[in-house]
């Protein structure tokens, strides 16, 4: 069976095709819970828009509008806040300490074997959108952990030296297959920028079912994703900036057409189909790829922008870069902090879970970037 479905309003979805995208310069501090809309997200993005003001969140955001405006807010209301102080969240959810009660020494390889033994995570999470890290590690630090794993592909090396990517390493840790993963990547252009010293550093924590897009191998099909979510409740982690063309992985348009409604050429209007056109011809994918949202239990998958990726295929693209997110029964206790999600066991992800006693650091070795991928025509 086939499902598409209109994931933004048209208007908004339009701008995000065209590769406008609006962002707050800052969060601001909210005095008080002055009357207004609030909202937050927990996946994807909640747009707000006001006249001419545009503010975009991403997860974990939070945003205000009222008469004056609209804005970002640092802050969660208390009121807002409340799917944090259930007991399916407390009981979901991973220890925690500060990054003050590491002991002197090797602090990264002190958190990896925190997070794999017992498991706890550091708090508070890093805004690491906004500059925030755990540490500055200078590059020896960062390579005992490399591998050629990897969660996301980006839409090319211009587009990790884009100014509006922050300028800190990530490091994803998952529980549950036992692994370390450096965005190698993008460390060597912060080794460029910062002399291979004192880069700062962000370690993300995945709840246990989560695994990096190489888990599944190279040139990983969209059907395999899907299986491994609707029947062994494993799920991919997201790409980290997808404004800039950050994907998972890259189906064909067979595929594509497998699964979902794509429109004939004869069915997009003519002006659609050359503002599309320009747009591919202009930015190609590297602006946005293609959403693909999986309804964890539901069997099913909705696509974004089908029309965009009909007029590609009239243009010669043979595979479209998608961005995956996963949607599961308890999206409102995530943002709650990493952990073993609803229904989901540790020992789940079969052959590849920690083992008992305790997982082993990864040992060290050179960086060996993602497999490269073929960039699709835009002729």
């Amino acid at each position: 069976m086939k499902h598409s479905m209109k994931l933004l309003p048209l208007m908004i979805g339009s701008l995000l095709a065209s590769g406008a995208v609006f962002a707050q310069s800052g969060c601001e501090e909210l005095e008080g819970t002055p009357p207004g809309l609030y909202t937050t997200t927990d996946e994807g993005r909640t747009i707000l828009i006001r006249d001419d003001q545009v503010i975009e969140l991403g997860p974990g955001d939070a945003g205000f509008a009222d008469e004056s405006g609209v804005k970002c807010i640092e802050r969660i209301p208390q009121f807002m806040d409340w799917p944090c102080s259930t007991d399916a969240a407390r009981s979901r959810k991973f220890a925690t300490y500060s990054i003050e009660d590491l002991p002197e020494g090797n602090r990264p390889r002190e958190i990896v074997q925190r997070y794999f033994e017992v498991p706890e995570v550091i708090e508070p999470i890093p805004r690491w959108k906004e500059g925030e890290y755990h540490l500055l590690l200078d590059q020896d630090d960062i390579l005992q952990f490399s591998s050629d794993e990897y969660w996301y592909h980006p839409a090319s090396t211009d587009a990790l030296r884009d100014v509006r990517r922050p300028k800190t390493l990530l490091i994803s840790l998952y529980v549950g297959v036992n692994k370390v993963v450096v965005d190698q990547q993008h460390l060597r252009v912060l080794n460029e920028e910062y002399g291979g010293e004192n880069i700062p550093v962000v370690f993300e924590f995945n709840d246990s079912n989560v695994v990096p897009i190489s888990y599944f191998g190279p040139n990983v099909s969209l059907e395999e994703v899907l299986k491994a979510s609707m029947e062994r409740g494993i799920n991919v982690d997201s790409a980290p900036m997808w404004e800039l063309g950050d994907y998972n992985i890259r189906p064909t348009v067979e595929e594509m057409r497998k699964y979902f409604d794509i429109p004939a050429l004869e069915d997009i209007s003519p002006e659609r189909r050359q503002a599309l056109e320009a747009d591919l011809t202009d930015h190609g994918f590297d602006s946005k790829p293609v959403f693909v949202t999986i309804l964890s239990g539901s069997e099913s998958m909705v696509v974004d922008q089908p029309q965009r990726v009909a007029v590609a295929a009239s243009m010669g693209y043979e595979t479209i870069p998608v961005h995956l997110t996963i949607v599961q029964p308890d999206i409102l206790v995530q943002r709650c902090g990493p952990g073993t999600p609803a229904g989901f066991g540790q020992t789940s992800i079969s052959g590849e879970t920690t083992p008992p006693g305790g997982a082993v650091v990864p040992p060290g070795g050179g960086v060996t970037p993602p497999p490269t991928e073929p960039e699709a025509s835009d002729s």
